[in-house]
């Protein structure tokens, strides 16, 4: 072949792959459409998982060629999001970022509209983040054991991200360990629990890193713990539970991408590239990962698959720690 010919050749390969997924000249999901993305949140601005939808949403539209609109739809856990991202057409523009309570679902509310497992379809997890102990900067309780010692002489109370959160979930973890008598207050997302300890309302509250980490630097909360098994390389000085005495304390949020399961498997691959594509931005990576969290890009078969295996871990648990729906 002319010499020549061939350089051209490879030039046109080149050129048009450039075209094929350089975000500028991305395609929407459906053709000769130009409608937003709703990616719908079970939270109030603020929370941890309203914080990562607005770290993705950027990009993703970017790579995508539609702009992202979120939506936040908070209380009962995420089903009332979940059913409005599933009330929608099918069709891959509008998807949910889902965290761990999603999975308890089907425990907690008996009277569904929709089956949280097989109605939906895993996109990708995102990533996983460990939760912190926290009291209020107020507070005369300075660490850990005087949390314990004072919850011997009194019935304390804690606050959460609502029932079935992670947050709810290690508290019963915490009673269950330490025998305490323990109420949970249940709150409209992470944010207002967090304002709530802040505010001396509750005693403590796990919350995650990135939603205590304002108010930790501005001194209203004070940290006590960490529910990973190690340290987080973000909280260097926070010990871990396990080391605070709880041997088999160990609880991490999960947070991840999903879209109705009667989407085309075309659309949900098209948005999984583009979610991997986001997640190796070095900027998109280092705000994920700044308050300790792992990112984690599963494929879509295997985040479905953790969204099943992951509701009958949980499923016994609940009925064990008593926990019903509101």
């Amino acid at each position: 072949m002319n010499p020549i010919m061939s350089a051209f050749n490879l030039f046109l390969i080149v050129f048009w792959g450039f075209f094929a997924v350089h975000p500028a000249f991305a395609q929407p999901l459906n053709s000769g459409s130009n409608q937003p993305i709703r990616l719908f949140v079970g939270s109030v601005p603020g929370a941890s998982s309203d914080t990562y939808a607005r770290i993705i949403s950027e990009p993703l539209g970017k790579i995508l060629g539609q702009s992202i609109l979120i939506e936040n739809r908070s209380g009962a856990s995420g089903i009332i999001a979940t059913g409005g991202m599933l009330s929608s057409p099918a069709d891959g523009n509008t998807l949910q970022l889902i965290y761990t309570p999603h999975t308890l679902s089907p425990y907690l509310f008996k009277k569904l509209s929709y089956d949280p497992i097989k109605d939906v379809t895993g996109i990708t997890m995102i990533v996983t983040s460990p939760l912190v102990l926290v009291v209020g900067g107020n507070s005369p309780i300075k660490s850990y054991k005087e949390l314990i010692e004072l919850g011997k002489t009194r019935p304390l109370n804690y606050g959460s991200a609502g029932i079935g959160s992670g947050g709810h979930l290690s508290g019963e973890m915490l009673r269950i360990d330490t025998g305490l008598k323990l109420t949970h207050v249940p709150y409209r997302g992470a944010a207002p629990a967090a304002t709530a300890v802040a505010a001396g309302d509750v005693d403590f509250a796990f919350v995650a890193q990135i939603t205590a980490k304002e108010l930790t630097s501005a001194n209203k909360l004070r940290l006590l713990g960490v529910t990973s098994k190690v340290r987080s390389p973000a909280l260097p000085q926070v010990p871990t539970m396990h080391e605070l005495g709880l041997k088999d304390f160990e609880f991490v949020n999960w947070f991840g991408l999903i879209a109705s399961a009667k989407t085309p498997p075309e659309t949900i691959k098209k948005i999984h590239q583009a979610m991997q594509d986001v997640l190796k931005q070095p900027d998109i990576k280092a705000r994920l990962t700044a308050d300790g969290s792992d990112i984690i890009g599963n494929q879509p078969e295997q985040f479905t698959q953790f969204l099943i295996s992951d509701a009958k871990r949980w499923g016994p648990l609940v009925g064990q720690m008593g926990l019903k729906g509101e």
